[in-house]
């Protein structure tokens, strides 16, 4: 973020230079009081009445334009900010989201709208308008020292108020944002399991727990709010008592002719001008709170991002190699030491019991996770180290779980991005579901995913998730449980489709554990707790495990992941 707050350097000078003359300019009604009842009313003189006026109306004028400015100015920092930062944090959001140990870090563009909106509204003006309290209170200070003293004392008590209210509230106002964060995640992937949920009686349990998640929130809020409103409460009632007392001493030192009433209006005036910033910081100390979290979480979310522009590479032909790759959580080893390579159009089943590392295997070939140990190459670059914008448009992946982006059909196979017709319809013709496509509502229109949205049955769904992952003409394909919900009819199509796609020597990993779905593959691995148990051709690989298994064993069917 230090990087960044140097470009918006510019906003927050030009808006600190204007708050200076903003800050002078508004001493003009005090001293145009003091004028009126120390010179005005004692000389009985109309010109310097209209010649003081006319200045203190241009003074304000300019006051106002001035205010105005950095108004723009503060704005328009909170929009760069925005069109700077989302997305840098977008694509850091994705990527740890899918990482092996995943955060729980997904509210970045909400801290950034947070942002926005502090510079954007009156919050921020406290901390421009707070370093010219000292102006305001020497100027006190020089009509009579008494006065100045009084107005120290009294800034001083109010600021020891916020220091107070940020040392009470601080915490629990921490704490209730991270429970807040966690209630939000839990009611999200409870309305994305609704379906389980109701159907096996996990209501009870649901509605529990999410009672317990907020009533630690509304107990630390309340907390929270209890000490700040009472601060607030004291604060508002602190600055008419001192406007009160500064009146009676000035009244008191005219009394003893040691001063003019000129001077205990002024005085009083500018005292409360020298408070407002203050206590505006105090009534704005939630805003001011969130925007600093907000920060806080981008910054450390920024420092995880490579930001640096990364030189293209020509387009992949889809040599897949792996030396020595092993990857763990925690203490656990779930790949180790996997090592293979496939030629260009090569074809390979990778097979295995649940558990044993297949799904892992994928992400880390795709550049989805990075190694821990040992590379993973395609065309002898690292995966994980390519540029993901680039490789993208050469990859294509079905995943086990399928999820739909709010959008059309050929939105959705077109992957979000510049459609490209002929490539939409080849695509979802070489998946075997152009005849499906064309039979709904509105064709390659309809929309699916999201409020409204088509309901596909499993079996579309999964293929037309398989027209994605063809869409492009992709270079290396990666196919986890491809037929997990196809029919008779699905399942024809899918081997179609691999025959096409070796035909079109397109680099291939199935994962399945059903045999018929093999009859294409050049290559078999077999990974058994996290190990390569068997790797080679296809009919090597079978010869082997049928010799050591009984005749009437299958080798494959063992497990879906």
């Amino acid at each position: 973020m230090k990087k960044f707050l140097k470009k918006w350097m510019k906003y927050f000078f030009f808006a600190g230079f204007f708050s200076l003359f903003i800050n002078t300019l508004a001493l003009t009604f005090p001293i145009y009081m003091l004028a009126i009842y120390d010179r005005v009313l004692t000389s009985h003189s109309l010109p310097t009445l209209i010649t003081i006026t006319i200045g203190a109306v241009f003074a304000l004028l300019v006051l106002g334009i001035l205010d105005f400015f950095r108004s723009r100015l503060l704005v328009k920092a909170g929009v760069d900010m925005d069109k700077t930062l989302s997305r840098p944090v977008l694509t850091q959001m994705l990527k740890a989201s899918c990482q092996i140990n995943k955060s729980s870090y997904d509210e970045g563009l909400k801290d950034i709208n947070i942002l926005r909106n502090y510079f954007a509204g009156n919050a921020i003006f406290g901390f421009f308008d707070a370093p010219w309290t000292p102006l305001y209170l020497l100027v006190i200070y020089l009509m009579h020292p008494i006065l100045g003293l009084f107005a120290i004392s009294a800034a001083i008590l109010l600021l020891m108020l916020g220091i107070l209210q940020e040392l009470l509230t601080r915490k629990r106002s921490g704490m209730a944002s991270v429970i807040a964060s966690q209630e939000r995640n839990f009611i999200s992937t409870s309305m994305r399991n609704a379906e389980v949920i109701t159907a096996m009686g996990m209501l009870d349990g649901i509605k529990a727990h999410w009672k317990t998640l907020n009533r630690e929130v509304m107990i630390l809020q309340t907390q929270s709010n209890r000490f700040a409103g009472a601060l607030s409460s004291v604060s508002k009632s602190f600055r008419p008592a001192t406007q009160v007392l500064i009146y009676g001493l000035g009244a008191y030192l005219v009394l003893q002719n040691k001063s003019t009433a000129g001077v205990i209006i002024s005085a009083s005036i500018i005292m409360r001008q020298a408070l407002n910033p203050v206590e505006q910081l105090m009534n704005t100390w939630r805003q001011t709170t969130d925007a600093r979290g907000a920060y806080k979480k981008i910054d450390a979310l920024i420092k995880s991002t490579d930001l640096d522009e990364k030189m293209e590479l020509p387009p992949p032909e889809g040599q897949l190699t792996l030396e020595g790759v092993s990857l763990g959580a925690g203490e656990k080893m779930i790949l180790s030491n996997i090592t293979f390579s496939l030629s260009t159009g090569e074809q390979l089943g990778l097979i295995g019991p649940s558990g044993s590392g297949k799904t892992t295997l994928c992400r880390l070939i795709l550049g989805i996770w990075p190694a821990g140990a040992g590379t993973v190459r395609l065309d002898g670059a690292d995966v994980f180290k390519w540029d993901k914008n680039h490789l993208g448009a050469y990859i294509g992946y079905l995943p086990q779980e399928i999820e739909f982006f709010s959008g059309t059909i050929s939105e959705n196979i077109a992957r979000m991005g510049d459609m490209d017709p002929d490539k939409v319809i080849n695509a979802a013709q070489m998946s075997g579901i152009h005849e499906m496509i064309l039979k709904l509502p509105n064709g390659y229109d309809t929309r699916i995913g999201g409020y409204g949205g088509v309901r596909l049955s499993g079996g579309q769904r999964q293929r037309v998730a398989m027209a994605r992952a063809l869409y492009g003409g992709p270079k290396l394909i990666v196919l986890d449980e491809p037929n997990s919900n196809l029919d008779d009819a699905g399942e024809q199509a899918l081997l179609k489709a691999l025959t096409q796609l070796k035909e079109l020597k397109i680099t291939t990993i199935i994962v399945t554990h059903k045999p018929s779905l093999l009859t294409s593959v050049d290559k078999v691995l077999m990974l058994q707790d996290g190990q390569i148990a068997n790797f080679g051709p296809k009919e090597e690989v079978f010869s082997r495990l049928l010799g050591a298994q009984q005749p009437t064993a299958s080798p494959i069917v063992s497990g879906a992941k």
